[in-house]
């Protein structure tokens, strides 16, 4: 299951800023958020576009490095605490398990991201206790059976990387990133053309199509669900040996008539044939 959420937060007209969390389809969890800057208007706040950038850029890096140095400070601390050999394996397992995701400005949008290599250690790192697995049901047809895949927005209620790049923003840029609006969206990516769900839309890029459900902020926990057909190939192979049976039937059914038909003329040409010699 491939799971991908937007949150969209609209800035004042200066600029705009969108936070992102994907669950991609190896297990691994990217936490994004992209900042788009409007020239113009950065120029008539008094702003520098070009150091600005800079500025955003290389701040939005070091926030996120602070997130990879943090959870590696983490597991060491716990390695140092812990000494059951089990849990010290798993919290091996964890280093390196945290990158940076870098980009670089393009049409004034630049993005910084961090990838959990999976999502244990992006449980482990949030301290996550819940269940997150989707819960899976199966509704039985005669040619398919209906798979729903049941889960929900919880990922949402974390996002420590928007939160230190937001706070550095409306800090140092108080005029330029003034919150107006907060819509919260759901999104599951999926290179499937027959998955379905109850998504609100559903968009199709470079080949994959993207389920979005608008959260309500007063519900972060909302259930979604996603299902998609499996087809029953038994059946279909039953019913076609079925179909062919009742083909071979009815064409040795025509054959036999048509061959007693044949006799018959057979038989009346016979008659007449003697007739005549008669």
């Amino acid at each position: 299951v491939v799971l991908l959420m937007f949150i969209t937060i609209t800035f004042s007209a200066c600029a705009q800023v969108r936070v992102m969390t994907i669950t991609n389809e190896d297990n691994s969890i990217d936490e994004l958020v992209s900042v788009s800057i409007y020239p113009q208007d950065i120029h008539n706040a008094g702003y520098n576009v070009e150091e600005l950038k800079v500025d955003i850029s290389s701040k939005s890096q070091a926030q996120a490095q602070t997130m990879v140095d943090k959870l590696n400070q983490k597991i060491y601390d716990d390695l140092f605490l812990c000494f059951d050999e089990e849990t010290r394996s798993i919290l091996n397992s964890y280093r390196n398990g945290i990158s940076v995701i870098k980009s670089e400005w393009k049409n004034n949008t630049y993005a910084i991201g961090i990838r959990f290599k999976n999502i244990d250690i992006y449980r482990y790192y949030y301290g996550i206790n819940e269940n997150i697995k989707p819960e899976i049901n199966t509704e039985k047809h005669f040619f398919y059976d209906k798979m729903y895949y049941y889960a929900s927005t919880m990922y949402v209620k974390h996002h420590e990387l928007f939160d230190l790049v937001n706070n550095y923003y409306s800090t140092q840029y108080p005029v330029l990133i003034e919150s107006e609006n907060n819509e919260l969206l759901y999104t599951y990516k999926t290179d499937l053309r027959r998955q379905h769900s109850d998504a609100d839309y559903i968009t199709k890029q470079d080949g994959e199509y993207y389920h979005t459900w608008v959260v309500d902020k007063n519900n972060l926990d909302k259930p979604i669900m996603l299902y998609y057909n499996v087809a029953n190939p038994e059946n279909f192979i039953l019913v076609g040996l079925g179909i062919t049976a009742v083909v071979a039937i009815i064409l040795l059914v025509v054959g036999f008539i048509l061959n007693k038909i044949k006799k018959q003329k057979e038989n009346q040409s016979e008659e007449i044939k003697k007739e005549d010699e008669n």
